[in-house]
């Protein structure tokens, strides 16, 4: 995964999160999208650090 990619992910991602959370507000589907995409954030930037850096 190019770097680039890689940072486009998280950005949709954290945009998926904060636009859900503005809709959906405090319920519990709101909170299942906010744990699948943070758990996703995560996993990307894992990826980036573990592996990614030394990629060209």
């Amino acid at each position: 995964m190019s770097n680039s990619t890689r940072w486009t992910l998280v950005a949709v991602l954290i945009v998926v999160n904060a636009i859900t959370n503005v809709i959906l507000g405090d319920g519990w589907l709101a909170i299942v999208v906010s744990s699948v995409t943070g758990i996703a954030v995560v996993g990307v930037v894992l990826d980036y650090l573990l592996r990614g850096r030394g990629e060209n």
